[in-house]
């Protein structure tokens, strides 16, 4: 089976580096990587072309910057993917060295899979240090070492590599909903649904093909331990209130009414 990551991206290139250098890292590299990126910056071009990985082929694809369009963009994305099994991340996303590996081992058909709310390293820490060397050794995943950092709240077993205990944890914790941060599932059920909503901004748009996904007999297992990953934490001011209460509002509607289809999608 193919794996393909999608990498959504805007104007956070440091984090983009951080990111790839996590994905360079991985016991199972995905076969192909896409920037997805919600406008044409230089230096994520420049970061992108600079890139090269043995066996992983990397992609980049973008759009003239004219507000929210990380929906649109993923549409495209997915249409230049290769992959059988889709994963979903953010820039600012970093992956444990199992988090490809784990994603394709857990992976069945008829369900998609979600990872868990952010582990959040405070934007103090990861602006001044070495993001890379403690990706590299792994200290980054390592509670005993990210307990110490000032504003770190997480409770250890977020981090645990038991995977006895991880799954455990995961059967626990169930909940059908599709993070676009962490999240993955196989490219045909995707194109089933038309891809993801691009009427809709910021605020859980990601939901929304989760939804549809159910409403076609696709459940979601929320693997939240399983899956381990940690956030750069950054500031949000790009949050729209009234936007997300839409969306929240729209997406009630699109269960009730078992909507497949999205109102706007270039996959459609």
């Amino acid at each position: 089976m193919k794996v393909t990551v999608i990498i959504s991206a805007y104007k956070n290139c440091q984090a983009l580096r951080h990111c790839l250098y996590a994905y360079s890292q991985q016991t199972r590299l995905p076969d192909q990587i896409i920037i997805a990126e919600d406008d044409e910056s230089r230096d994520i071009a420049d970061l992108v072309r600079s890139k090269v990985m043995d066996g992983v082929q990397v992609t980049h694809v973008t759009q003239p910057d004219k507000g929210f369009g990380k929906c649109k963009i993923n549409n495209v994305a997915i249409s230049h993917a290769i992959g059988d099994l889709l994963i979903f991340t953010d820039a600012d996303c970093i992956p444990r060295n199992d988090y490809v590996g784990t994603h394709e081992k857990m992976s069945r058909r008829g369900t998609f899979l979600a990872g868990g709310s952010h582990i959040n390293i405070p934007q103090d820490f990861h602006q001044n240090n070495d993001i890379d060397a403690l990706i590299e050794n792994q200290g980054l995943f390592d509670y005993a070492f990210l307990s110490h950092i000032p504003g770190f709240k997480k409770n250890r077993l977020r981090l645990t590599r038991n995977r006895l205990a991880a799954r455990i944890l995961d059967v626990l914790t169930q909940r059908s909903v599709f993070p676009g941060s962490s999240s993955s599932a196989f490219r045909q059920d995707v194109l089933a649904v038309g891809g993801f909503d691009e009427s809709m901004g910021y605020g859980a748009e990601d939901i929304n093909l989760g939804i549809r996904l159910n409403n076609i007999g696709i459940k979601g297992r929320r693997i939240r331990y399983s899956l381990c990953y940690v956030h750069l934490d950054h500031a949000r001011g790009y949050v729209d209130s009234k936007v997300v209460a839409s969306n929240k509002q729209h997406n009630k509607m699109v269960r009730k009414s078992n909507q497949v289809f999205p109102r706007a999608s270039s996959l459609v």
